[in-house]
C-alpha cells in the first residue's frame, strides 16, 4: 500500500508537471514608444537565410503554421500581406529556438528506514522560444517585438496549437499605445 502511494504521488506530480507546461505560455511585447503604428498598412515576410539554427527551414508545416497564424493577426488588424517586391510598410522576422531543459521536483513520502522525506526526481523536457520582429524596411528599425516562451508539448500538431495561442495572445498587443498615437 505504502509502494502504491509513492507510485501514486510520482505520476500526479508528472501530471501537473506536464498540465503546467502545456497551459503556461510566457508572452512578452516591446515596441518603439514613438513610432505611428496606425501608418502601417502592409507587411511582407523577410527572405529566409539558407540555413538556420532551429531547424525551421526542414519543417513546412510549422514555417506554414507560423505565418498563417501571424497573417491572420496582422490581417484582422487592417495590416495587408504584399509581396517583398511591392514595399510592404512592415517587414516580419521570426526565429525559432528549441532548448532541452531538466525540472527537478522532489518527491515526498514516507517509507522503511533512510526512505523517510522523499527525494528528487527529474523529468527532461524541452523549451521553445518564438520571436517575431516588425521591421520599418525603410529605415532598418524595429518598431515590434513579441518573445513567446513555453515547455513544448511532445507532439507536433501540440506543438503548432501552442504557436498559434502564443502568437494570438502576442498580437492581443498590437497595436501598442504609443506616443505617436496621442
Amino acid at each position: 500500500m505504502i509502494a502504491d502511494h509513492h507510485a501514486m504521488a510520482g505520476s500526479l506530480a508528472c501530471l501537473l508537471f506536464g498540465l503546467a507546461a502545456c497551459t503556461s505560455i510566457d508572452v512578452r511585447t516591446e515596441h518603439d514608444p514613438a513610432a505611428d503604428f496606425s501608418r502601417f498598412k502592409t507587411f511582407a515576410f523577410a527572405e529566409r537565410p539558407v540555413a538556420e539554427e532551429s531547424g525551421l527551414d526542414n519543417d513546412a508545416a510549422a514555417r506554414d503554421r507560423i505565418e498563417s497564424a501571424l497573417s491572420r493577426e496582422l490581417t484582422n488588424r487592417d495590416v495587408h500581406r504584399v509581396r517583398v517586391e511591392q514595399q510592404p510598410d512592415l517587414t516580419v522576422y521570426y526565429a525559432v529556438a528549441v532548448h532541452e531543459k531538466i525540472q527537478k521536483a522532489w518527491r515526498t513520502g514516507y517509507g522503511w528506514g533512510a526512505r523517510y522525506g522523499g527525494g528528487q526526481t527529474t523529468y527532461p523536457y524541452e523549451e521553445g522560444t518564438l520571436i517575431v520582429d516588425l521591421v520599418d524596411p525603410v529605415k532598418q528599425e524595429l518598431m515590434w517585438r513579441a518573445t513567446m516562451n513555453t515547455h513544448l508539448e511532445e507532439t507536433s500538431t501540440g506543438r503548432l496549437d501552442q504557436a498559434d495561442r502564443a502568437i494570438a495572445r502576442a498580437f492581443e498587443q498590437y497595436p501598442p499605445r504609443t506616443e505617436a498615437a496621442k
